[in-house]
């Protein structure tokens, strides 16, 4: 399909960039949050002392690689930007690797617990979808 740049947005778009947007903002609230070690944050969270060593050594290329790929290529979805996919794409790969190298050699699941590891696998799940609907946008003519 040939991209029309007066081709009106969806609502869905709006929505589902919008969406992101706050997810990756409440990612990087996180970040910052545990990154600064703050011990009331961990309390707040209900995280134990495990928790808050877990989070000093994190790994920090792939989270950082996460959240700043994430926060843009929504961004850039509503910029009908077709760079989203690339973003979108290094945003799912990042939280991928680190989700893969915490489950496999950190022992994530015991540390957190099976809730908060399917809540960490259901955001790479909505992660992955964002750079599947980003390749559909271009495939319908919205990015450029």
């Amino acid at each position: 399909m040939v991209l029309s740049k007066t081709k009106k947005m969806p609502l869905h778009l709006w929505v589902i960039a919008l969406f992101f947007i706050f997810l990756y903002m409440i990612g990087i609230y996180d970040y910052i949050m545990s990154l600064s070690l703050n011990t009331a944050y961990f309390d707040s969270q209900d995280d134990g002392n495990d928790q808050y060593h877990y989070f000093s050594n994190y790994l920090l290329i792939c989270w950082t690689l996460n959240l700043i790929s994430g926060m843009i290529a929504p961004i850039f979805l509503l910029l009908r930007m077709k760079r989203s996919i690339i973003l979108a794409l290094l945003s799912t790969v990042a939280l991928f690797l680190l989700n893969a190298i915490t489950f496999i050699f950190m022992n994530r699941l015991t540390i957190f617990g099976f809730t908060q590891s399917l809540f960490d696998l259901s955001i790479l799940l909505l992660t992955f979808g964002l750079y599947w609907y980003c390749r559909y946008m271009l495939f319908r003519g919205y990015l450029h």
